[in-house]
C-alpha cells in the first residue's frame, strides 16, 4: 500500500473543479486497488434531490451518479517504478476505465480538442477511482484532473442570487 497518497482540491467552482492526487509507495512497494479519489457528493455546490445544498445523509437526485461532472483532461506523471495506473468510474456492477497511464508523463487533452469524458460504469456511483499494478518499492505518480461540472447537479449561484438566475423565490417586485 502507498506510504503516502494526498487527494487535494486546487480549484473547486461552480463551473470546474481541478484536483491533485499524489501517490508515494514505501520500501516495501505495492498497489492501490480502487481507492476513491472524487466523491462527487464532496465537491462544492452539490445539489441533493430536493435541489437543496447536499449534506452527508441526503439522498442524490436520479442521474446524479453518472451524469454529476465530466473529466475534460488528466495531466501526469508517473514514475517507472509503478507499472501503470488506472483512472476509473466506480460501479456497483462494474467499473469502466477512465484512462490507463502509463510511465512518464503526459496531457490527456493538451488544447481541449477531445470531448469529455462521461461516466459509462455500470450501476454508477458517481466515484473516481485510483488503482495501480505493477507497483514496486520507492515509486510515485501525481496526477491533475480536471473535471467540468453538470450544473443540474451543484448550484450555480441560483440560491445565493435566485432574481439573476429566474429561479423562485426573486425576491424582486415589479
Amino acid at each position: 500500500m502507498a506510504t503516502s497518497n494526498s487527494t487535494q482540491i486546487l480549484v473547486d467552482t461552480t463551473k470546474r473543479t481541478v484536483i491533485k492526487r499524489v501517490g508515494i509507495f514505501d520500501t516495501a512497494g505495492g498497489n492501490e486497488a480502487l481507492t476513491v479519489v472524487i466523491d462527487p457528493r464532496a465537491l462544492s455546490g452539490a445539489l441533493n434531490a430536493n435541489n437543496l445544498p447536499y449534506q452527508a445523509g441526503n439522498t442524490t437526485p436520479p442521474g446524479f451518479a453518472n451524469s454529476a461532472f465530466t473529466i475534460s483532461r488528466v495531466l501526469y506523471n508517473v514514475d517507472a517504478e509503478v507499472g501503470h495506473l488506472q483512472l476509473k468510474w466506480q460501479g456497483t456492477t462494474s467499473d469502466a476505465t477512465i484512462y490507463a497511464l502509463g510511465v512518464g508523463a503526459g496531457d490527456t487533452n493538451p488544447q481541449y480538442q477531445l470531448p469529455a469524458i462521461p461516466n459509462n460504469a455500470v450501476g454508477p456511483t458517481g466515484n473516481v477511482t485510483i488503482t495501480t499494478v505493477g507497483t514496486t518499492a520507492n515509486a510515485s505518480y501525481t496526477l491533475i484532473i480536471e473535471l467540468h461540472k453538470n450544473n443540474q447537479y451543484y448550484s450555480s449561484g441560483q440560491f445565493t442570487d435566485p432574481a439573476a438566475f429566474n429561479y423562485p423565490p426573486f425576491g424582486v417586485t415589479p
